[in-house]
Parts: C-alpha cells; sequence; structure tokens
C-alpha cells in the first residue's frame, strides 16, 4: 500500500485515519502495455481536507483530467479525412471520439491507442471512400500505419458504417487492425475493394510484432460486398490468437467469407455466411479453437474447374484441443445478380430482397465439395470433437459429408457423434492414421 505524496511523518493518528490507494504494479511489457496513470482525484480530495482540518500544508500531485467526448463533425467534402484525423491526434487516453456523418475520406484514418471511436449510429455515421482514393485500409490502427514492432492496445469501434465505394477504388481494406484488446460492435462494412475487416501481424511496409495480439471481439457486424474476403486473419508468426468472432452476418465477398491463417485459441460462433464464392470457413492452426453454431448457406459459388471448396475447414495444431459443433452447412445456389440487387436496396434505404435458393444447378468440371473438414494435423497428434452438425447437399459423388485426414501429423484422435448428412455421395472419408470413436 502506499499513501499519495505529501510529507505526514510523525502524525501517527492521522495516518491510521487516512484513505490508502492500492499499489499500481507494472503490467506486462512482453505485451506492450504502459502502465496505467493512477486515478487518485477521490483518494487525493478527501486527504487534502483532513490535512486542512490539522494544518498541515502538503503539495498534492498533478492528477490526470478525465475522459472528455471529442466530435468530429463532416462535411461530406474532401476535408472530412483532415478533420477526423484532428479530433482524434487531439483526443488523449480513454476518451471517445464522436464522427458525425456522413463522412467522406480520402485519407486513411489512424486509430490512437486506448480510446473509443464511434458514429451516432450506423446510418447516420456512413463513412465512404473518396472516388479513386484507392486508400490501403479506411480505418486502421496505429502500429499498422507507424510500422511499429509492438501491437496497438485497447481500441473500441462501435455504431457506424464503412463504405469502400467498391466501384471506384481497388486494394482497399475497410477496417484494418493490429491492436490487442480490441472491440468492434455494431459496424457495417460494404463494398471493400479488398477484405471488409483484416487482423494483421505485418505492418503497412511488413514489419512483424514482436508480442502479441489477443483478447479480442468482434461482434454484430455486418460485411457485405468486400472483394476480397470478409474477415482476414493475415499472421505468418504466431501473435494473432485467441479471438471471438460472433453473432454476424457475411455476404457476397470476393473469396472467402473468413480466411485464416492463424485460429489459435479462436471463437466462431452465430455467424451467418452466404453469397460465397470460395471457402465459408477456412482456418488453419486450430488449437483450442471453437466453430459452433453458424448457419452457412453456400459455399463455391465461383465454381473453378480443379478445385476442392470447403464449408468448414481446420488442420488441426498437437497438443490441444477443437470444438466443431451445431453447424448448419449448406451448397444453396443464389442468383447471379444478387449482389446487385442488395445494393440497389442499400441505395434506397431498403433491407435487401428475398434471396432465392435452390438445390440445383450444373456442377463444374472436376470440381470437388467438401462441407466439414479436418484435413491436416501439422505436428503430434490432433484432437476434435465434431459433435450435432446438420450438413445437406446436392447428392453427387463429387460431394463429401466429413473429411478426416492426419496428413503430415503424427495421428488424429476425433470423437464424431449426433451429425446429421443427407444427400451427399460421400457421407464421411477417414483416412488412415485417424482414430474416429463416438466420445464418451
Amino acid at each position: 500500500m502506499m499513501i499519495p505524496s505529501g510529507d505526514i511523518a510523525g502524525d501517527g493518528d492521522l495516518r491510521a485515519r487516512i484513505a490508502f490507494c492500492p499499489r499500481v504494479l507494472p503490467t506486462d511489457f512482453q505485451r506492450g502495455q504502459n502502465v496505467p496513470h493512477l486515478r487518485l482525484r477521490p483518494v487525493a480530495g478527501a486527504l487534502a481536507l483532513a490535512l486542512a482540518a490539522t494544518g498541515i500544508a502538503v503539495a498534492l500531485p498533478l492528477l490526470p483530467a478525465s475522459a472528455t467526448r471529442v466530435d468530429a463533425t463532416c462535411a461530406n467534402t474532401a476535408d472530412d479525412a483532415k478533420t477526423m484525423q484532428a479530433a482524434i491526434d487531439s483526443s488523449k487516453d480513454g476518451d471517445e471520439v464522436v464522427f458525425k456523418g456522413p463522412c467522406l475520406i480520402n485519407a486513411t484514418i489512424t486509430l490512437l491507442d486506448r480510446r473509443t471511436y464511434r458514429g451516432d449510429a450506423k446510418a447516420g455515421t456512413v463513412i465512404k471512400q473518396a472516388d479513386g482514393a484507392n486508400l490501403p485500409a479506411m480505418l486502421a490502427s496505429e502500429s499498422w500505419v507507424t510500422d511499429a514492432e509492438y501491437s496497438s492496445d485497447t481500441v473500441r469501434i462501435e455504431r457506424l458504417t464503412l463504405d469502400g465505394n467498391r466501384d471506384n477504388n481497388t486494394g482497399t481494406v475497410g477496417l484494418m487492425l493490429r491492436s490487442w484488446n480490441a472491440r468492434v460492435y455494431d459496424v457495417d462494412i460494404y463494398g471493400a475493394p479488398s477484405d471488409g475487416i483484416r487482423i494483421s501481424n505485418p505492418s503497412k511496409n511488413g514489419t512483424l510484432l514482436r508480442n502479441t495480439m489477443v483478447n479480442s471481439v468482434i461482434s454484430d457486424v455486418d460485411i457485405e460486398g468486400a472483394g476480397g474476403s470478409g474477415l482476414k486473419v493475415v499472421d505468418p508468426g504466431n501473435s494473432v490468437t485467441d479471438w471471438t468472432f460472433q453473432r454476424s452476418w457475411i455476404g457476397f465477398s470476393g473469396a472467402s467469407a473468413i480466411e485464416s491463417d492463424n485460429a489459435a485459441g479462436w471463437t466462431f460462433s452465430d455467424l451467418h455466411l452466404y453469397g460465397t464464392p470460395k471457402h465459408a470457413i477456412d482456418a488453419h492452426r486450430c488449437f483450442g479453437t471453437s466453430i459452433q453454431n453458424n448457419y452457412i448457406e453456400d459455399f463455391g459459388g465461383e465454381g473453378a474447374a480443379n478445385q476442392t471448396y470447403y464449408g468448414v475447414r481446420c488442420d488441426l495444431q498437437g497438443e490441444a484441443n477443437t470444438t466443431i459443433s451445431n453447424n448448419r452447412i449448406h451448397r444453396f445456389l443464389p442468383p447471379p445478380d444478387v449482389l446487385a440487387g442488395y445494393g440497389k436496396a442499400r441505395k434506397l434505404g431498403m433491407a435487401p430482397p428475398v434471396r432465392a435458393r435452390t438445390l440445383t444447378g450444373a456442377l463444374p468440371p472436376h470440381t470437388d465439395f467438401v462441407y466439414l473438414a479436418l484435413d491436416e494435423v501439422n505436428y503430434g497428434t490432433g484432437h476434435a470433437s465434431v459433435t450435432g452438425n446438420t450438413i445437406l447437399g446436392q447428392g453427387t459423388r463429387r460431394e463429401t459429408g466429413m473429411l478426416f485426414e492426419k496428413g503430415q501429423g503424427d495421428g488424429m484422435s476425433i470423437a464424431s457423434t449426433g451429425n446429421l448428412v443427407d444427400n451427399v455421395g460421400n457421407p464421411r472419408v477417414t483416412g488412415s492414421g485417424v482414430r474416429l470413436t463416438r466420445g464418451y
């Protein structure tokens, strides 16, 4: 325990009466955190009153101001990016920066650490990329922009819409995250020319992290019409682990709905994925990973020849368990013009049109579809539970319901029970070296 600064030695009675303040312990510098400022205002005020009553004079420490709201009011002009960045740069740790839109940006907005960023509402705060801006990212973590070796921390982004203006730009990521302890809530991302959200170990110039980027949540977001993947995790090292992505929608992407280099410790749950040209969930290095209660309408929509497409795919690390449960996986075929219809409805402020679904359609030549796959163990023995999933196919031999293969690993142990696989040519394929049981 420690007493706020001031010499009260020799006054034992007073020392017994005043409130003490808990010591601030150093945080984990290996995670790139800073020692937090101690908020002493209530204790210091009580101490000042006590000292004044006894006639003792003392110089109290200068205390930090409390968090405030900083408004960035856009005019829907080319100066909006400067207005937004100026508001951010004038803010301090703990502040809430509020974007009041609509906003038109021609520069990447750098999100400084330890702040909340929000709009007044998704419909009111629409941040749109200007024609021809071709930004690398619309919003980006500070450490990504500055090419730092340590991750940013503690950013919260909520209640706004990002319009990537895909028809008039190329290569832009909607939201570029390189922050640990991040929170993204109630955000719409429409028409990003590249990925909707990218969580990236490499910085803008390719600098890799020397620490981790963990303990973060993305929830209640809607990502539509991204030119790349809806959510993409880029991690050539082992930094981007232990995130939760939940209760969200990804539709009409140009590549996969979810593409992850590193799924260790991740939870993917309660997601609705549709209009997907490649894979619905393509997760690598699964280690303590949970993929649960997701509704997959379709996958492999591009139907390129000599390709294999996956509804849920996970390659396993050894030494930890992974669970895949209660997913509903289909391969409906949406009409080819569905994204255009969605974009038109959005411009008119209307709900999306009804998506027609069919279970019929010609399959492309030499193309395979695997609804649920654990198709590789990267080292050691992989362990996973696969339960309660439902799979409905189109009745062809080029479809596989569930695929279990150990690949280069020492072995694979799978508990598989309660899964429904209907109208699929190959309900289950199990490779050599796989121990398959119903569990206990």
